[in-house]
């Protein structure tokens, strides 16, 4: 009788096999995410001034599918721009959809200004891991952005400013 450890080794060894062949024998299923229920209506305070006009939204379009990736967009108002924040350990693929912005990212010295990176439609961007950012859009029409993000839910992480501490989150209180 073979050494239970050694059986036990190969089929560990199996593992990462059986999780590749795995999807190819299952059926799996699309998932779609309509316009409809990501964009919300016209976002843009009225003459009522009962309500602050909203600056920046941002709407998970696809998460929790996988633990790979996710997506998620984001709408930058005339004359606003983000937080400057970070994606954690997530690596992100910045598509522009429409309207012209810049995306600036953290200042290699405490001396410095942010690099800026215009982005117009059909750009892509990549931004490294923990790498500080932030989107500005200076002109009169909105700007969207699809944010590709590795991990199955985005994360994140808004700092007080360039190399600053995380703002806290009002919410958790």
């Amino acid at each position: 009788m073979p050494f239970p450890g050694r059986y036990l080794s190969k089929m560990a060894s199996l593992i990462p096999l059986i999780e590749d062949i795995l999807p190819m024998i299952l059926p799996a299923s699309v998932a779609v995410t309509k316009a409809a229920d990501i964009l919300p209506p016209d976002t843009q305070a009225g003459g009522d001034g009962d309500r602050p006009e909203v600056r920046i939204i941002r709407r998970n379009a696809v998460i929790d599918k996988t633990d790979k990736m996710c997506t998620s967009i984001l709408i930058v108002k005339p004359n606003s721009s983000s937080t400057v924040h970070h994606h954690g350990e997530q690596e992100t693929i910045i598509y522009t959809v429409s309207g012209q912005g810049s995306l600036l990212s953290q200042p290699k010295g405490d001396d410095e200004e942010p690099e800026r990176h215009e982005l117009g439609p059909g750009d892509f961007a990549f931004i490294p891991a923990w790498t500080e950012h932030q989107a500005v859009n200076n002109s009169e029409t909105d700007f969207h952005l699809v944010i590709i993000r590795t991990g199955g839910r985005p994360v994140e992480v808004d700092l007080t400013g360039w190399g600053g501490p995380q703002v806290e989150d009002v919410a958790k209180r």
